[in-house]
């Protein structure tokens, strides 16, 4: 079939598989997996979302699609999903016990749902453990299974044989292995041995206006949005701050929740930053949009955490330079397929304060290099993270096309 009847035929019946979906309308977890199920439903025949409850959620719907929840513990208990995530939770003994009826009942109902629904093709999420789902469809039924990589799962192989035994079996199952990155394409290779596509993903919060002209701040405001989990480096950020206010003023705003936010919170009141430094936990995407407007640049410090996992990709830092923001980034992971060193952002080495504070500086001191980051960031991430581009990539996936594109542009293509 050709990629030109992508929107001349309606596709197949498609449920999106995945540990972690907004629980309400007004929930914004994994916003860029909602916001690809708007952007494909209406090309396919359906699609519905199999994912795990939170405290005993039922079936509901999100932006009019429906989303199916199995139960696996008593509602008190169901909480492996969703916040923090799953890897990070299973750190536990507590969580660990969870793990098995969690997997053993996401096998008997996604298979049920599969037979109910006339499922045809399974995009799941995060395939290690999640391609166990997969199985009993795919043998029996003859369903079509997307595995999506997006880094936490390899993270998990790194560091396990058996792990990483498992992870190349069941991505050997599926009939497409996707990636949400280079970096993780190619750790998919080097782990399991398996090719994939990378299939990115876009930003999911309003954009500034293009005739928008930054506002200027006194004080300059860094953000950084995400889970305040380890690989996510705040502690870095934290560190590197009182080298910033050695020379300029600085307010530091830092969304989200995780299993690291007390943690960094009482660093920030030892290292003398209150007042300097908010922790304001989750917000909605208007107050983001807020942020995302107000504020001189977007600082994302991400590492390598214990386990070897670090950004499969930063959804985060594309909604940034959706928003003209200069940005500074570790190079790590997925991020250098969204930050272009002195192009669309600086990047600093992982867990350097020093680096990070002479980046964070010269930023602020240079006013005409960071209108230019923005502008051509703005550019990259219209040109690579188009929604459409990504959404086209998707249907084509789900379709089994041979693809036009499967890469990100070339940093060299920004100036066409």
């Amino acid at each position: 079939m050709k990629s030109a009847s992508i929107h001349n035929t309606r596709g197949p019946r498609v449920a999106v598989v995945t540990s972690t979906y907004s629980r309400s309308q007004d929930d914004h977890q994994v916003p860029w997996m909602r916001e690809m199920a708007r952007r494909t439903v209406s090309s396919l025949q359906s699609l519905k979302v199999y994912a795990a409850t939170f405290r005993g959620l039922g079936d509901h719907k999100i932006d009019g699609i429906e989303v199916h929840r199995f139960r696996y513990a008593t509602a008190a208990l169901e909480t492996l999903t969703h916040d923090s995530g799953a890897p990070n939770k299973a750190r536990s003994l507590g969580y660990k016990l969870l793990v098995i009826p969690y997997l053993l009942s996401g096998v008997f109902s996604i298979f049920r749902w599969c037979i109910k629904d006339k499922t045809e093709v399974l995009h799941v999420h995060w395939p290690f453990p999640h391609g166990f789902w997969a199985l009993l469809p795919k043998w029996f039924l003859g369903v079509r299974v997307v595995a999506m990589c997006h880094g936490a799962e390899l993270a998990l192989a790194r560091n396990n044989r058996i792990i990483c035994k498992i992870l190349s079996f069941l991505l050997r199952q599926a009939d497409e292995v996707c990636v949400n990155s280079s970096h993780t394409a190619a750790e998919v290779k080097r782990l399991c041995g398996v090719e994939s596509r990378v299939v990115p993903y876009g930003a999911t919060v309003p954009e500034i206006p293009e005739n928008t002209h930054a506002e200027i701040r006194e004080v300059p405001l860094l953000l950084f949005c995400g889970r305040l989990v380890q690989r996510k480096g705040i502690d870095v950020l934290l560190r590197a701050l009182p080298q910033v206010l050695a020379k300029q003023d600085v307010e530091v705003v830092i969304t989200g929740e995780g299993d690291r936010k007390a943690e960094w919170e009482a660093l920030s009141a030892e290292l003398g930053l209150t007042g300097k430094v908010r922790f304001a936990g989750f917000v909605s995407n208007a107050e983001l949009s807020e942020l995302y407007r107000t504020c001189t640049m977007y600082v994302h410090p991400a590492i390598f955490d214990d386990k070897g996992d670090t950004e499969g990709l930063g959804v985060v830092l594309i909604e940034a330079l959706a928003n003209r923001k200069p940005v500074v980034a570790s190079g790590v992971g997925g991020i250098v397929d969204v930050i272009i060193h002195e192009e669309t952002g600086l990047l600093v080495p992982e867990k350097d304060e020093a680096a990070l504070a002479a980046a964070i500086q010269r930023i602020i001191e240079n006013p005409a290099l960071a209108a230019r980051l923005g502008e051509e960031g703005a550019r990259h991430a219209a040109r690579a993270f188009d929604w459409e581009r990504c959404a086209k990539l998707t249907l084509e996936v789900y379709r089994g096309e041979v693809p036009e594109f499967s890469e990100l542009p070339a940093s060299s293509e920004l100036a066409a």
